[in-house]
């Protein structure tokens, strides 16, 4: 319990520390009071350029693998042919030549993967606040199918379950992206330190929310 006290009285000072009248963040801009209008509103993974960059180029990609992924289906549909080591090459290839030709070049890409051996996942520790939530949401569905599953249960996988497998990922991905694209016009024209302010306030509720997590986690092992 002293992980969760401590955190909640984290978000406790800030919150107040904001409440309090003051004249800081850019002139004529009263923080706190804009604090609190917006406290609720939805908040943007990141404003930067890059940010803009990498999720629209990911949008355009996923959309192209998940069209692609589609035309691969067809393939099986209503075959009983199991996943092989071959045939998963052979569909991955074509699809990630649909996302390469998709991406903007100057944006930034970073993987992440669920390992059948333990159902836990590995995101790349570079991945942007922007790109890291969405990575894990697609992971979530691989995580589930293994969680699901009996170990080696892959070499009886369907190829035509396989890829519909991927297309929920990708999708539970996709949107993800276009939800966190469309949290960035209005809080990204948010003075700069009412961002700051409101950023710093949902991080404080992200280490709870993990602390929790992690404290539940905990707790499970000995129930």
């Amino acid at each position: 319990m002293k992980i969760m006290n401590s955190a909640t009285c984290r978000l406790f000072l800030l919150l107040a520390l904001l409440w309090l009248p003051s004249s800081t963040g850019a002139e004529e801009v009263d923080v706190a009071a804009e604090v609190k209008k917006h406290l609720n509103d939805p908040v943007a993974c990141g404003c930067s350029l890059q940010d803009d960059i990498d999720l629209k180029s990911r949008i355009s990609s996923l959309n192209a693998v998940i069209t692609e992924f589609h035309a691969q289906k067809k393939t099986y549909s209503g075959s009983k042919q199991t996943l092989t080591p071959v045939i998963r090459k052979t569909v991955s290839d074509a699809v990630a030549q649909k996302l390469n030709n998709a991406k903007d070049s100057k944006a930034k890409d970073y993987g992440a993967t669920t390992y059948d051996f333990g159902c836990f996942t590995i995101i790349n520790s570079d991945a942007t606040p922007c790109l890291r939530g969405a990575l894990d949401d697609h992971e979530s569905v691989h995580r589930k199918a293994c969680d699901d599953h009996p170990l080696g249960w892959r070499y009886d996988q369907l190829v035509g379950d396989w890829i519909q497998e991927e297309i929920d990922a990708y999708q539970k991905e996709l949107d993800r992206l276009n939800a966190e694209l469309n949290k960035k016009l209005p809080f990204c024209t948010l003075d700069p330190s009412v961002k700051k302010a409101l950023w710093d306030i949902a991080a404080e509720k992200d280490r709870e929310s993990e602390a929790k997590e992690i404290l539940d986690w905990v707790s499970g092992l000995f129930n």
